[in-house]
Formats: structure tokens, sequence, C-alpha cells
């Protein structure tokens, strides 16, 4: 997995089995950082903590999408039980990653 990008523009990668959609927000949550886990076994865990610093995107992650203001990503499953489900949504200045566990980390400037 590459690091997340420093520009506005989305930035999402997903390894086999996932997809991930990108599109412009709804205007009524415009400038409004969110996430929003939907799969089963997922559960958002919020980084305050690594606002300050880059976070770090491990090889072994399924799938991270960052989306500037104007930006929302959408990542599901394409194999196994929850395929064809959201499993988590993002946008407006947020970092999303899936990593090795199946876990969602959430980062909101």
């Amino acid at each position: 997995m590459e690091s997340p990008s420093t520009d506005n523009k989305p930035n999402c990668k997903c390894s086999e089995g996932w997809k991930c959609t990108v599109t412009k927000t709804e205007p009524s949550q415009t400038g409004k950082p969110f996430a929003k886990c939907g799969g089963s076994g997922c559960t958002c865990v919020t980084e305050t903590a690594l606002v300050q610093q880059p976070l770090e995107i491990s090889a072994a992650a399924k799938a991270f999408c960052e989306c500037g203001e104007g930006w929302s990503c959408v990542v599901s499953k394409t194999e196994g039980p929850d395929a064809g489900t959201k499993y988590f949504e993002c946008g407006e200045g947020c970092i999303c990653v899936v990593d090795e566990s199946n876990n969602v980390k959430v980062v909101c400037a």
C-alpha cells in the first residue's frame, strides 16, 4: 500500500476482495468530516492522536481511502459472506484504513 497523499484529491487503494467507490460528497455533508462503519465485525477506531502525524499504511492493509473536502469514499467487500455490502464510508478530510485484522482505523483532520 502507498502512503496517503498530501493534496485534496481522493486517494483509494484496495486489495483483492475489496472495492472502493469515490464520489462527490452530498451537499448537506460538505465540510463535515465523517466515518461510518457498516460491515459485520466492523468497528471504527478514531485515532485522534495521529492527526498531527502521517498515518502509516501497512503493506498488509486490505484497503485505505483518503478523501479531502468535497469527496467521500465507500469501501465494500467483493468476496465472502459480506460480499456486496458497504464496509465503511468516510470523507471530508478523513482517512480510513482496513487493517490486516479487518479493523477500520479512522483519522479525521
